[in-house]
């Protein structure tokens, strides 16, 4: 399985086996029922759950099928501060190429109105930015609103000297922008809409907003506040990409707990859906992370064969990380562990395989792991990857059996491991083989010699392994002590 979020499809869902395809269908048919109204949909999932992935995956899927899709990125926009220009923009930004119309019909719009910046109007729809009116149309408010609006005016002048010119003006020019937010901002709205949705079968734009829980806690409030007080317009559909849990947090930080029974997103999302959070998915996450070991340059492989791979290492990420227990960004610290690692020893030949089993075991088991009998968690883990039992203890003991008859040799070297499976199951790849079912087909196997290799690769196999993880471990801030196995 691959789940690539980095990439564009080229088609949808494909290199997923998450049950994505099936969960993005349904909420396909959803978006298409909306129509006359507007929507605001949350795809909720953890931190690593696959939302990006699953988004891409699901606009592509939506093209396919006609739909306007406008994709943002809210991380990429947050130095601006400003939501409404990071909706505006990727709206604009999705006209077709060589479109004017459009564009001049809004500046149009807005001219009766003195000059007053979009951008201003907006803030005023969420309650900021008097400032900027008051700057932008003292003294020039009366005459930019025209005559129809003479009764406002005498009206204002009825209070009598207590109110200045400059405040008559404030007032006119914040009804103004009220006027601008209520009648002529949802007339462009509508014409950007017309202008997206030409020549298509529906007139809906749908709006994919992700990494929001990137976001700056300010402008991730703004965000979700300008959507829903500002953007509000029929035929558009808002789907949010988000961390509820993280959203929820910065809002009780910001306005304090809600009652109790009530959401913050309940008051700005009309529709809850989640992404399915199951084992797989974690699995699917974790290995698509690891292989992005890929990108460590002059890093060398233990040996050759698919064992000794960062595909193989990937795949037994994906393996581990359910059986952790570990969340997403504790198994980003892993994969930042062993990445170090393979950055710190270059020209070192190094079992990608089982630096990850390593890292692993450090971080979901506790010293207790240490201890006799082993635990469930180890059993389970090194079923995984069984050469990761191949310690100097083991190495020792092959020692002793080495200059026996190979028929004497096969002795239980551990009550719980006889030799031959042992070498079977953990050593094929240290041999040669690229399985135990091609060690087993082997004329020659069991041999003094194998025994020999097995045994000195078995004497620093693992403290060299762990040595290379544990160097720079010590150096890293709340990395706890280092390690050993037994």
């Amino acid at each position: 399985m691959a789940l690539n979020a980095n990439e564009e499809p080229e088609v949808a869902w494909e290199g997923g086996t998450l049950g994505y395809k099936e969960v993005g269908e349904t909420f396909t048919t959803l978006v298409k029922s909306v129509k006359d109204d507007t929507k605001v949909i949350s795809i909720e999932a953890g931190y690593g759950r696959g939302k990006t992935f699953f988004r891409k995956h699901w606009a592509k899927h939506l093209s396919d099928q006609d739909e306007v899709v406008i994709e943002i990125d809210a991380h990429l926009s947050d130095h601006s501060g400003d939501p409404v220009l990071t909706f505006i923009g990727a709206l604009v930004d999705a006209l077709p190429e060589g479109e004017t119309s459009t564009g001049q019909k809004l500046v149009e719009k807005g001219r009766k109105y003195g000059g007053l910046a979009l951008r201003t109007v907006l803030r005023v729809g969420l309650r900021q930015g008097a400032e900027e009116i008051f700057d932008a149309m003292t003294g020039k408010a009366l005459d930019a609103l025209g005559e129809s609006n003479k009764a406002l005016k005498d009206a204002t002048k009825e209070f009598g000297d207590g109110l200045s010119e400059a405040a008559g003006d404030l007032v006119v020019s914040q009804i103004a922008a009220e006027r601008m937010r209520t009648e002529a901002f949802p007339a462009q709205m509508s014409a950007l809409r017309d202008a997206l949705t030409e020549d298509k079968p529906n007139n809906r734009v749908i709006v994919m907003v992700d990494e929001l829980d990137r976001c700056h806690p300010d402008y991730a409030i703004a965000f979700l506040e300008a959507m829903k007080l500002v953007f509000a317009h029929k035929g558009f559909v808002f789907c949010l990409f988000v961390n509820d849990e993280y959203l929820e947090g910065l809002a009780a930080h910001r306005f304090g707990a809600m009652k109790a029974g009530e959401r913050y997103l309940d008051k700005f999302i009309d529709i809850r859906l989640k992404l399915p959070d199951t084992a797989d998915v974690i699995a699917g996450a974790a290995e698509e992370l690891f292989k992005g070991l890929k990108a460590v340059k002059h890093s060398l492989p233990f040996g050759e064969g698919d064992e000794f791979t960062i595909e193989r290492a990937a795949r037994l990420a994906g393996e581990l990380a359910p059986l952790s227990g570990l969340s997403m960004r504790q198994i980003e610290r892993v994969k930042l562990r062993v990445e170090l690692a393979l950055r710190c020893y270059p020209e070192q030949p190094l079992d990608y395989a089982l630096l990850v089993w390593l890292a692993f075991r450090d971080a979901a088991i506790n010293e207790d792991f240490k201890s006799s009998p082993r635990s469930k968690e180890e059993v389970a883990m090194l079923r995984l990857l069984p050469r990761a039992e191949l310690t100097p203890d083991y190495s020792t003991a092959l020692l002793e059996k080495r200059s026996r008859r190979m028929d004497q040799a096969r002795v239980i070297v551990r009550p719980d491991k006889p030799l031959e499976p042992f070498l079977e199951e953990a050593c094929f790849a240290l041999l040669g083989a690229e399985s135990p079912e091609a060690y087993r087909n082997r004329a020659s196997r069991y041999t003094a010699e194998e025994l020999r290799k097995i045994e000195e690769i078995g004497a620093s196999y693992i403290p060299l392994h762990e040595h290379v993880l544990n160097t720079l471990k010590r150096c890293q801030v709340g990395s706890g002590p280092p390690i050993t196995f037994r």
